[in-house]
């Protein structure tokens, strides 16, 4: 057999695929294992954050408590005597045995906002505005356990989605405090964010009510507050920032309501009994309401 040369043409190196076709393939199995990934880390994030030991729990709530003031529209309070009593109250909340290697902080927020949160690592806010619209202890003591009950269920980690892996991986970064940390913590957190679920606020509903009951002896005056801001809310719907402002996160619904009267039955809580009054001068630093002291 006779070797015969064939002539080279142009189109030898050129392949039958147009590389605009290779492109839009490769992105679409990128953007395709991306979706994946993103669902898969959804759906991981129930099962991840029951998994965090306390002490990972408390290094997530230092990391995120210098976010929440600004989010709240204002700034932390220091050395404000009422911090050691709302601090002395929760104490009294907390279900036995719960929050045992997790050190409860309370701090105390200057905003007009009326707003309450907790997030994690036993870190719970509250702000100014919040306690000069409460009329008793009974409806402060529900207000306050009830945010317990978010944080013992770590509901506030859960409600970060996705955003607690981007969280966790800057902890083991070492971010969080200097660099790229407040970027991070932008990221992660948004109060605004935080819509807790139906069953969420059910537990966290019963845990507060069965605090308060077990604390004053009774349920009753407790959902007051509520109450109250809800009205409000109906009343003037576009005009009242302040009072909307807790609703954002915590929705009142009537069947909330209905719900824990239905536990309080069912557990044969009394929902009748004695209001307690909040300590004089609550609304003001220090319990301090004198603005005008005499001179003479």
């Amino acid at each position: 057999m006779r070797f015969k040369a064939k002539a080279i043409t142009e189109e030898v190196n050129v392949s039958n695929v147009n590389p605009l076709i290779d492109f839009a393939y490769l992105l679409g199995i990128i953007i395709s294992l991306t979706l994946v990934i993103y669902f898969i880390l959804g759906l991981a994030v129930d099962w991840v954050v029951p998994q965090l030991s306390p002490q990972q729990d408390v290094r997530i709530g230092e990391i995120l408590a210098p976010a929440v003031a600004p989010q709240l529209g204002g700034e932390l309070i220091q050395d404000d005597t009422r911090q050691a009593y709302l601090a002395e109250l929760l104490e009294e909340l907390r279900h036995q045995g719960d929050f045992a290697e997790t050190p409860l902080t309370l701090n105390l927020v200057e905003t007009e906002l009326v707003n309450a949160a907790a997030l994690a690592g036993g870190q719970l806010f509250v702000t100014t505005a919040f306690l000069e619209q409460v009329e008793s202890e009974n409806e402060l003591a529900f207000v306050l356990s009830h945010e317990l009950g978010h944080l013992s269920a770590r509901d506030g980690l859960k409600s970060l989605g996705r955003g607690i892996f981007v969280l966790l991986g800057s902890m083991v970064l070492n971010l969080g405090h200097q660099g790229s940390g407040p970027d991070v913590i932008g990221y992660t957190l948004n109060l605004n964010s935080l819509n807790y679920s139906r069953a969420q606020e059910y537990r966290a509903d019963e845990y507060g009510l069965e605090s308060v009951v077990n604390y004053y002896g009774h349920g009753d005056n407790s959902l007051d507050f509520f109450r109250r801001l809800a009205d409000r809310k109906e009343a003037f719907p576009e005009g009242l920032i302040r009072a909307s402002e807790y609703f954002q996160t915590h929705p009142l619904t009537e069947k909330r309501i209905e719900h824990l009267q239905a536990i309080a039955a069912e557990q044969g809580w009394p929902m009748t009994g004695e209001s307690t009054p909040v300590p004089p001068g609550l609304a003001c630093a220090n319990f301090d309401c004198d603005e005008n002291p005499s001179d003479s």
